[in-house]
This record gives structure tokens, C-alpha cells and sequence, in this order.
């Protein structure tokens, strides 16, 4: 690896140029230990608060901690990328994962690939009134490895954290790493965390009970109310070192009740709808003079997992033949309709070359008139029940089994039961249609977490022979394109099919302005409120 250097536009900057995990959760002890906690301002939220409060609705449900080193959700980076912020990040409101600088100003990376020196940027404080040094990468880097939870395993190869000085931060790895900077500029990367705060409240789990209900970060916006599972109020920072936010005050709400939820939006008693709305609650807007729907491109992509313990398709042929009996075009067309685009390639849509990872599936009318019903008489597809996209297509593809003569059903698996399938062996369903987004835009960040059974999202815990030293290999290079032998291994097995990246959806009142500009191809399903305004 050469030595480099980078530089780049600012966080003001980052935040207002032009222009998604459903993810394994990572619980803590403490995610209910309290139902209502304020923090600063409380109080009931009825709608929206006027010109300078934002409300939304995040159809989902959640209880996770949003501790930057616990929470292991895409809803929780809605109150997190909002309140924290990293050494970098991906740049916001664009279509390829572009790593930008964020507390960091600059960075250089050693010929051997092992040494990582950080600039930090000046002049910027905690929401607690430190202000930001070098002391404060090492205490977060070494409460992430001491939390241990979900996120840990990005920084797994750093052996140490070096302070030369107030503005200066040297990590050093174990071994190269190409990720590594997509690692920290991942959402549920490492967040900078006033080390007065880990100090002071500390207790017997590194401050984890605190940060359930407060936040400790440099963040545009403070964490200053939170009814666990309900509501929460982020409120902007006044001593931020960027622009400051046109919206100074953010009421998250937490529903599952999507028809409600419309009625207020269309009634302007709220601002806006974040996610999991199905094909034909997003279209029902779009002529609406009272509501603006729009999509944004994500990293966000939905497989068919195949069970390697049922007898149904025992060989890769078997399987290829399901696969290539799936109309994809088709099947995404009639249950998601634009909320989701076809893919032909392994890994997420853009994130390498197409030539690399291509899973050379052509659909074939007749692929599934050889492959006959399985020992138990039914196909059964599971599906996450909180997922809408899920659950269209699992019923879409189970309809579709079903009239070529192999009976089929989609079986809702409720809250994170779906990832505890692999336990079910032979007994569990014969497929799963399962959406995820990468942690980080880097290969690495998808391969290692989707395809190997310590991943935490290989559901049915299928392995593929070889796996382990081909992803090393490739972790070690520059090019993304040694990613390709891991890829060929991965699509000869058969046991995951990519077939669409799904887009963003979002309903708001017409007056809200910047949306694009506030989402990430690496978010599912967030804003950054300190894009938004009022137009």
C-alpha cells in the first residue's frame, strides 16, 4: 500500500451538497431499564411544533439503546448519525460510497498498511462542553472493544492508539486492513465520545446506563428527551462547530401503525414517515397535494437464503434451477413496484464492478418443472414479520411456486426470531427472504457478515469451503477486484441470491426541504436533520 493522504470538503459542507439494517440487534442489559427518562426538555408530542420542529414517524419498533457501541439497528442511527459524529463518514446526498473527513481533517496511511495518522479538526466540543483531542479517539476506541457488542468487530485489528499530541491520533493494525477506513466511516462505526462523560458516569458497564437516555457526542443535535421504545427528542446544539441546523428541535416518534401514522401526516399533524411502507402505501401519494413521496438509492439488498439442511435442493444444480426459475423482474415489479430495483450482482449494486461479482442466474421459464415438492409437501419461506418488502416478495414468490405445481407459504418469523433459524436445521423453512444493508461500502463489510457462519447474517449458518483465506487474501489488497475469487466461491454454492436493492421511501408535507440531501446510501431509512428545512 502507497502512502496517502486525505483531505476533503468539511462537515458544513459535507451536510449540505447537492445530491436504506434490517440488522442483527445488538441487546445490552440495560436497553429497558428505563420506560421514561428525561433528559433536558420532556413533554408529550402531538404533532408538528412549528417551523423550526421537525416530527416524524419511524414505522418500525424500537428499544435498542442509542449508545454508538451497543446499538446494532438502522432505526437507532436516526438519533445516533444526529447526535455523534466520527474521525470520517460517508458523504451524504450521493449515489456511491464516497468517504469524506469529519472530526478528522486529514489522514495519512502508511506503505505497509498498518499505521492510520489522524488530524483532528479544531475548535470543536463535546454536547458536555470538552472540547475534542486526541484523548478522546483513544477513550472510544477503547470503550468500543470494552462494550463488546455488534459494532466491536470493526475494530478488531487495532492493537493500539497513540497521542502524540491535542490535534493528532496515530492507530496502528495488526494486519492491513482495505476496509478499514470504510470501517470507521460505516454509520455504526467508531463515534467520538467525551471522555469526561465516560469518566464521570462510568459505573460497573462503561456508562452504558447513561447513554441509554443521553448523549455524549459532538453531534449537530443533543439527545435531551426519551421515552424508550416511544419518543425522542434531539434538540440542536448550540456550541456545534458546523452550520447550524434551520430545524432546532427533532421529535422522533415511534409507531407501527402506518395508517394512523398517514392520517396525521396528510392532516400536517406531523412531518414525516420513515420506512417500512409496502408498494401500496407509498403509491397511494403520489398524487396527493398534501403529501410528497420520494426514493433514494441504497446499498439496501434482498436475497432468497437457502436452508443447506433441507433436503428439498441438495445440490448447487438444485438450487441453481430454483433460482433461475425466479422471474426477479417480474416478482419485483408486481409486490414492490418502485421501492425496489432488480441486481444481477452478489454483493450490493454499485459496490464493485459488475464484472466481479455477476451471479450468472438467467431466468428460465422451465428451471423449477425438474425440482418437485419437498419430503414435507410445502416450500416454506420465511420472512422477518416486521418487514414489509419481506413479506411481499416471500408471498409474491410463494404464489408463483405454488401455480408451477410445488406448494408454497411464507411464514412470518416476529421480532428477531429470524435470526435464530440456523438452529432449526432440517426442521426449519427450506428458504428466507431477507433484506440487509452492508455496514460499511466496502466488500469485506458484506461478505464477511452474509457468507460466513460467524457473520451474524448468514441465517441458516451455510458455509462455503475456502471462504475464510479468500476474504483474507482479499482484505489485504487495495483492489476491490481481489474480492472476485471470494465471489466466484460464494455463487457456486447456491445458497444466496441477490435479487434487488431496495430504495429509500419517504413521506413528508410539501415544506420540507433538503431530504435528499439528508439520506445516505449507506442509511436505510434515516435522516440528517441538519439538512432539512422549510421551504
Amino acid at each position: 500500500m502507497s502512502p496517502s493522504t486525505a483531505r476533503a470538503t468539511t462537515r458544513s459542507a459535507r451536510r449540505t451538497s447537492p445530491r436504506t439494517r434490517t440488522a442483527a440487534a445488538a441487546a445490552t442489559a440495560v436497553a429497558g431499564l428505563l420506560a421514561l427518562t428525561a433528559c433536558g426538555q420532556s413533554g408529550t408530542v402531538s404533532g408538528s411544533g412549528g417551523d423550526d420542529t421537525f416530527t416524524a414517524v419511524m414505522l418500525t419498533g424500537y428499544t435498542t439503546p442509542p449508545d454508538p457501541d451497543v446499538n446494532y439497528d438502522g432505526p437507532g442511527l436516526n438519533i445516533i448519525e444526529n447526535t455523534y459524529e466520527g474521525l470520517v463518514a460517508y458523504q451524504d446526498g450521493v449515489e456511491e460510497p464516497t468517504i469524506v473527513p469529519e472530526l478528522a481533517e486529514e489522514w495519512t496511511v502508511s506503505d505497509d498498511g498498518l499505521t492510520y495518522t489522524f488530524t483532528l479538526r479544531p475548535g470543536v466540543t463535546f454536547h458536555d462542553g470538552t472540547e475534542l483531542t486526541s484523548q478522546a479517539v483513544k477513550a472510544s476506541f477503547e470503550r468500543r472493544t470494552q462494550v463488546d457488542a455488534g459494532p466491536a468487530y470493526m475494530v478488531g485489528d487495532v492493537v493500539s492508539v497513540e497521542t502524540p499530541d491535542d490535534l493528532t491520533a496515530v492507530v496502528t493494525l495488526a494486519a492491513p486492513n482495505a476496509a478499514f477506513l470504510d470501517y470507521l466511516a460505516s454509520p455504526f462505526g467508531v463515534k467520538l465520545i467525551s471522555p469526561t462523560v465516560l469518566a464521570d458516569e462510568a459505573g460497573d458497564d462503561v456508562a452504558q446506563t447513561y447513554l441509554t437516555t443521553h448523549d455524549a457526542g459532538t453531534g449537530p443535535y443533543e439527545l435531551t428527551a426519551v421515552e424508550t421504545g416511544e419518543r425522542y427528542e434531539l434538540t440542536a446544539y448550540d456550541g456545534y462547530w458546523g452550520d447550524a441546523p434551520a430545524l432546532t428541535s427533532v421529535e422522533l416518534q415511534i409507531a407501527e401503525n402506518a395508517s394512523s401514522a398517514q392520517l396525521q401526516l396528510e392532516r400536517g399533524e406531523i412531518d414525516a414517515i420513515l420506512g417500512n411502507l409496502n408498494k401500496t402505501s407509498f403509491e397511494s401519494f403520489a398524487d396527493s397535494e398534501d403529501v410528497t413521496t420520494s426514493t433514494f438509492p441504497n446499498f439496501t439488498t434482498q436475497m432468497v437464503y437457502v436452508n443447506p439442511g433441507s433436503s428439498w435442493l441438495p445440490t448447487p444444480e438444485d438450487r441453481e434451477a430454483l433460482f433461475a426459475g425466479i422471474d426477479k423482474e417480474s416478482v419485483i415489479a408486481e409486490a414492490m413496484g418502485s421501492l425496489e430495483v432488480p441486481t444481477d450482482q452478489l454483493f450490493p449494486q454499485g459496490m464493485v464492478d459488475p464484472g466481479i461479482d455477476d451471479q450468472g442466474i438467467t431466468y428460465d421459464e422451465g428451471a423449477w418443472d425438474a425440482l418437485g415438492a419437498p419430503d414435507s409437501g410445502t416450500v416454506r419461506i420465511a420472512y422477518a414479520g416486521s418487514s414489509a418488502d419481506g413479506k411481499a416478495v416471500a408471498e409474491e414468490l410463494g404464489s408463483r411456486l405454488s401455480t408451477a405445481g410445488i406448494p408454497a407459504e411464507a411464514v412470518a418469523y416476529s421480532a428477531g426470531t429470524i435470526y435464530g433459524i440456523a438452529d432449526e436445521g432440517a426442521a426449519g423453512p427450506d428458504l428466507a427472504v431477507f433484506s440487509v444493508f452492508p455496514d460499511a461500502g466496502h466488500p469485506d463489510a458484506w461478505a464477511s457478515i452474509i457468507y460466513t457462519p460467524a457473520g451474524g447474517l448468514d441465517l441458516f449458518g451455510a458455509e462455503v469451503p475456502g471462504l475464510t483465506d479468500l476474504l483474507g487474501a482479499a482484505r489485504a489488497s487495495e483492489d476491490v477486484a481481489a474480492y472476485a475469487p471470494a465471489a466466484d466461491a460464494i455463487n457456486a454454492t447456491r445458497y444466496w441470491y441477490s435479487i434487488g436493492s431496495l430504495n429509500t421511501t419517504l413521506l413528508t408535507t410539501p415544506d420540507v426541504t433538503g431530504t435528499q440531501e439528508a439520506q445516505n446510501v449507506l442509511e436505510y431509512d434515516v435522516l440528517h436533520f441538519a439538512a432539512l428545512g422549510r421551504g
